[in-house]
């Protein structure tokens, strides 16, 4: 499981659907492509020809999200197939070459085919068959598609081409898609080889915490695996997040060094063991609320997740540490 770089679309909720798609991909280009001044067109009055937006360079671009996000690969190369084919007649159709031609639009040199992702390289040699045809189209009629390039090219597009964008976007109020960082392909590890030193922290906290667990075995070591649980998916999470975000994960963990500061000062000053589940559940509220404020774009599971990765870090750690964990 270590050493896996998440794709971004790892990190995108499973709500991404054509408008949702469409959307970042245009904020993508808006951002990419500011000074080739990217201008979307909205699909509306004789349709958009084949294209949702084009830079004065002579780009345009089609975005395109498959409804069934459980395509096979076989069915997912037909689904892209047979969009590229109809965008692309429509690009050519004699019909909306007036309407590309109003748009003003300089020759066009690459015609965006904007996607999620393709799993089969056959999709890379249709694009070549269209390539071929729109140029033989092309030259049948040079007055009439004069709004083609001489070198056009077909270019697949994929969410890991605008990573650094996407990140961006996440963060910031231009989508309402949330960021999602819980673990892919998980498998919950087992913690009994972990330190013992991180174990037994762990334990005694938990004792100090609800003293009343040391009489049922049962719910004291369900409490303990779920905390243990939570610390090391937490640095596995981390890990990873570090390899695909480095940003955010410096963010997330600022943040935490500076909670750090005020859950130590509050346990440890704490002379009332009684106090010591009050404060312990206030401290994850006051992290939680944190968290919501600092990153809003994250989902509402990922936050609930980190917050309890992170509380178990520092029971596990000694930076929570509570009168009667000796």
């Amino acid at each position: 499981m270590k050493g896996k770089t998440e794709m971004i679309l790892d990190f995108l909720n499973s709500d991404l659907n054509g408008e949702s798609w469409e959307n970042l991909c245009i904020a993508c280009y808006k951002m990419r492509y500011a000074s080739e001044h990217f201008t979307d067109i909205p699909a509306n009055r004789g349709g958009d020809g084949g294209i949702e937006g084009y830079t004065e360079n002579g780009i345009v671009i089609q975005c395109y999200c498959p409804l069934d996000k459980n395509l096979s690969h076989q069915d997912l190369y037909e689904n892209l197939r047979d969009k590229m084919t109809q965008d692309i007649n429509k690009f050519i159709d004699e019909k909306n070459s007036k309407n590309l031609k109003k748009l003003g639009i300089p020759p066009i040199k690459e015609w965006h085919f904007v996607i999620p992702e393709y799993k089969d390289n056959r999709i890379l040699e249709h694009k070549t068959k269209k390539i071929q045809l729109v140029k033989k189209t092309r030259e049948s009629n040079l007055e009439l598609y004069d709004y083609i390039s001489e070198d056009f090219r077909i270019i697949v597009k994929v969410a890991e081409d605008f990573r650094i964008e996407l990140s961006r976007i996440l963060r910031s109020s231009l989508t309402d898609i949330a960021m999602n960082i819980e673990l892919s392909n998980y498998t919950k590890p087992d913690w009994s080889k972990s330190d013992n030193t991180k174990i037994n922290n762990i334990k005694r906290k938990i004792l100090a915490i609800a003293p009343n667990l040391e009489d049922n075995l049962d719910s004291f070591n369900h409490i303990l695996d779920l905390y243990m649980t939570h610390y090391l998916e937490g640095i596995e999470k981390f890990e990873r997040l570090g390899k695909s975000f480095p940003d955010i994960r410096k963010d997330l963990l600022d943040l935490e060094t500076a909670f750090k500061m005020n859950v130590t000062t509050k346990t440890l000053m704490n002379t009332d063991k009684t106090l010591n589940s009050k404060i312990f559940n206030e401290l994850g509220d006051e992290f939680e609320k944190k968290l919501r404020e600092d990153f809003s774009f994250l989902s509402n599971t990922t936050t609930m997740n980190l917050k309890w990765n992170l509380v178990c870090k520092w029971l596990a750690d000694c930076s929570m540490e509570f009168k009667g964990a000796d």
